[in-house]
């Protein structure tokens, strides 16, 4: 998941950036933080982020203004107010934010912003795969992956609808997946954590009846995500 962290106060940006780390460690999942001084570097730069942490007033542009022109390049970015503004909450809302959370940041909050953010996450993340019977490339929805699997330089898709081509290897898939729903057991496969019926330390049962093979070096830590994954899935 890709997240940007823009404040023109250092302090504050590595309030929230400590905070994500942590979620980060205790939900077993790969953010990829990156953050900024200024809303203009943020429109600007090249990667489209998942999420982006943005305050209201700076030097340059402010936030407002930011999340504007932000909508104006038709990105779908989850923006999250961090600001000590709080009279500024309704004009957000006119550019969709999705969550606004007051100076100074809490653990709660700001846990609460992601664990809703991996929610819809998953439920919205698209791929595009070939359909090798009938020579097309077709739209899956990540929620319906059940697993992948690798095959040489592609990777094979697998859905309740069928097999599909991924036109790219697994570790590029991975990189892709959103990381809170989904977790690499060996160099062969990556399951979709939604669709595990049962698991133990040989291998991982879904919901197609397909068992996944673990690696023994991978089993704690799949141990350790699974169950944090069911924590945030019972709690929503």
């Amino acid at each position: 998941m890709k997240i940007a962290v823009c404040d023109d106060e250092k302090m504050f940006r590595n309030e929230v950036i400590i905070l994500l780390n942590k979620y980060a460690e205790e939900n077993n999942i790969i953010l990829d933080i990156t953050e900024f001084d200024d809303g203009g570097k943020v429109v600007a730069a090249k990667t489209v982020f998942d999420m982006i942490f943005l305050d209201h007033q700076m030097n340059e542009l402010n936030g407002l203004d930011t999340i504007k022109r932000i909508r104006e390049k038709n990105i779908d970015t989850k923006v999250v107010f961090v600001s000590s503004y709080s009279e500024i909450v309704f004009d957000s809302m006119k550019y969709n934010a999705f969550r606004f959370i007051v100076k100074p940041v809490t653990k709660d909050k700001l846990y609460e912003a992601m664990d809703a953010a991996l929610e819809i996450s998953s439920s919205e993340r698209k791929l595009i795969v070939k359909d090798e019977e009938y020579n097309e490339s077709i739209v899956v929805y990540e929620k319906d992956v059940i697993y992948a699997q690798a095959d040489n330089v592609y990777t094979y898709i697998i859905t309740a609808e069928g097999s599909f081509r991924y036109p790219y290897n697994l570790s590029t898939l991975e990189e892709e997946l959103d990381s809170g729903g989904f977790f690499r057991t060996n160099r062969s496969y990556i399951v979709n954590l939604e669709h595990i019926n049962s698991y133990d330390k040989t291998g991982i049962t879904l919901s197609n009846g397909h068992k996944a093979v673990i690696s023994r070096s991978k089993y704690k830590d799949f141990n350790n995500c699974y169950l944090n994954y069911l924590k945030r899935s019972s709690s929503r």
